[in-house]
């Protein structure tokens, strides 16, 4: 059975990469570090790269007067903190409260609804580095329990040296929001199908979504926990 939806809104950034030369779309902006002028200063000076990611794409998105749901995903959160706090430990110093209540998986969106006054729905997710399903199966559930709108993140940072493998992802920070909605935008279906997918772009962003949205094709392959789920356009 397929989900219906849409997307209205999108925009993200990703970390600059010396042998990126592919094409990218135009919403995704690409630099050394996240724009960070939308942030107020305040909260600003609470985040870390991760934090101003994220919160550079939501403030981006998220509308003066709404009060939109979130979903956040992330596959490992704030790693940096978490090993510096476990750092502490090991070193039999005390353990910074900033690094403590910030390590906390949901805690950017948390900063973020102290900050904009957000008393709406956050949740949060983490689903690997495959989370696009997830989002939008989470924040299709939203929109059937009634909210007309959703804005999701997904963001993440390369693991710390020392937790990383040849294998791990993600290879450069990144954050991608984008806003579902019931109809307004480009409107969507998703189901899981019994199509192989590309299993050599395993190590795609979640970008992908914002390079399908840019783009004319009809349909993404999304690989989740071993299953392939279509999202195509639907056509009027």
């Amino acid at each position: 059975m397929a989900i219906a939806l849409a997307i209205s809104e999108w925009s993200g950034w990703q970390a600059a990469v010396e042998d990126n030369h592919s094409e990218l779309p135009e919403a995704l902006t690409v630099s050394e570090a996240p724009d960070v002028a939308v942030i107020p200063p305040m909260l600003r000076r609470r985040l870390n790269l991760l934090g101003r990611a994220c919160a550079s794409q939501v403030l981006r998105l998220m509308p003066k007067e709404g009060n939109l749901p979130i979903v956040y995903c992330s596959q490992h959160g704030d790693i940096e903190r978490t090993l510096k706090i476990l750092d502490e430990l090991v070193a039999g110093e005390p353990v910074s409260p900033m690094h403590f209540s910030l390590a906390v998986h949901n805690a950017i969106c948390g900063v973020l609804s102290i900050q904009i006054g957000l008393n709406a729905n956050i949740s949060t997710i983490a689903a690997g580095q495959q989370g696009l399903v997830p989002v939008l199966l989470e924040a299709a559930g939203i929109l059937q329990g009634g909210a007309e709108r959703v804005l999701c993140v997904l963001c993440d940072v390369p693991l710390p040296e020392i937790y990383q493998s040849p294998d791990s992802l993600p290879p450069m920070p990144y954050s991608v929001c984008f806003v579902v909605a019931r109809s307004e935008g480009i409107r969507l279906s998703l189901e899981q199908t019994d199509r192989d997918c590309d299993r050599s772009r395993a190590d795609q962003l979640p970008t992908c979504l914002m390079d399908f949205l840019a783009s004319d094709s009809t349909e993404l392959a999304l690989d989740h926990n071993g299953l392939v789920w279509t999202l195509a356009r639907i056509n009027d």
